[in-house]
């Protein structure tokens, strides 16, 4: 396979993985490659260790989630203990130390029912941290990656709200479908039906389902490629303050540009104004500075901070329905009080 055909099956995969029985046949099928030829590929990427895994990523808040980015000042001598005891918890998936007085920073999601306040006292009160503070998500301009394996630059759409969901309802049969989308997709000829298999139920529901809420529940079906494994090394969460009456404007102007991978609008908290959150991927810090600078230019912002990571303790793709979740709360609800 040639090195342009190899790049443009590894674009398409991360765009959206076909929901049919046989989607490495259909993935190939444009590119005049066959199902062999694709599934060959995908091994050889996963073999050099550059494809994390293709599966579902869910929209949370139409499942009964509600989540947010979690920051914290942690003293240094327990940041390692604390940021442990933190990812422990089954749906914490993102977990960072951050160059700045917060210096603990996590994403995390749980049932309504569970309450994201409820849960973050139980935090507080097993790490003895006096507070932490949620980030909700109040826009989302932009989610996840389509790199280019040879420029590495991210040619990732901008994000449309997704659809409602009200004809979905949540049943145990539901919950089963929904964990298989969300396992890794066996490189093999039917996968979807190994898949439905392994869980139980049937490939016909699992690509009924997947079909059916496709950008509503199911946000997307796609490849992730680890990015630092491709070369793009360097990667900063950026923070802008921006007044609310220009965040929608100033936001889809900052998503657009290539190098940025995530882009919200977020809550503010007490000394720490910003209201605007941008992932900013590159090859080199300098690459980075650059982006980030001519970013200040294009949206007229001043007042920004980029926030590297010195240390990762988790980073993982969040998992929905999980009974691990539940045995966590069994544990340590009675800490609420």
């Amino acid at each position: 396979m040639n090195e342009e055909i190899k790049n443009q099956l590894a674009k398409s995969l991360q765009r959206q993985v076909p929901l049919v029985s046989q989607p490495f046949t259909a993935a190939g099928d444009p590119l005049g490659l066959s199902e062999k030829e694709v599934i060959d590929q995908v091994l050889l990427w996963r073999e050099q260790k550059v494809l994390r895994e293709i599966s579902a990523i869910m929209e949370g808040d139409l499942l009964g989630y509600e989540a947010a980015l979690v920051c914290g000042r942690i003293p240094q001598e327990r940041l390692h203990e604390v940021a442990e005891i933190i990812s422990s918890h089954p749906t914490v998936t993102h977990n960072y130390e951050r160059n700045h007085d917060f210096n603990l920073w996590f994403t995390i999601s749980v049932p309504r029912e569970m309450g994201l306040d409820q849960t973050l006292r139980i935090l507080e009160n097993i790490t003895g941290i006096d507070h932490y503070y949620p980030l909700r998500r109040t826009l989302t301009f932009k989610v996840g990656v389509v790199f280019d394996l040879h420029s590495l630059s991210n040619d990732t759409a901008l994000k449309e709200g997704a659809s409602s969901c009200d004809n979905l309802v949540i049943t145990e049969e539901t919950k089963k479908i929904i964990l298989a989308l969300q396992q890794d997709l066996p490189t093999v000829a039917h996968p979807f039906r190994t898949l439905a298999e392994k869980n139980g139920i049937s490939e016909e529901s699992l690509l009924h389902f997947a079909s059916t809420y496709l950008g509503k529940a199911v946000r997307k079906y796609v490849a992730t490629f680890l990015h630092r494994k491709l070369g793009v090394k360097f990667n900063a969460m950026t923070v802008w303050n921006i007044p609310q009456a220009d965040l929608k404007e100033k936001g889809l102007k900052l998503a657009a540009n290539p190098q940025v991978s995530h882009c919200y609008g977020r809550t503010t908290i007490p000394d720490f104004p910003y209201s605007l959150y941008a992932m900013v991927h590159g090859p080199t810090d300098e690459h980075v500075q650059q982006v980030v600078s001519d970013i200040a230019e294009k949206i007229e912002c001043r007042d920004y901070l980029v926030l590297y990571s010195p240390t990762e303790f988790k980073k993982c793709r969040l998992r929905y329905f999980l009974p691990q979740l539940d045995d966590w709360w069994s544990k340590f609800a009675t800490h609420l009080g």
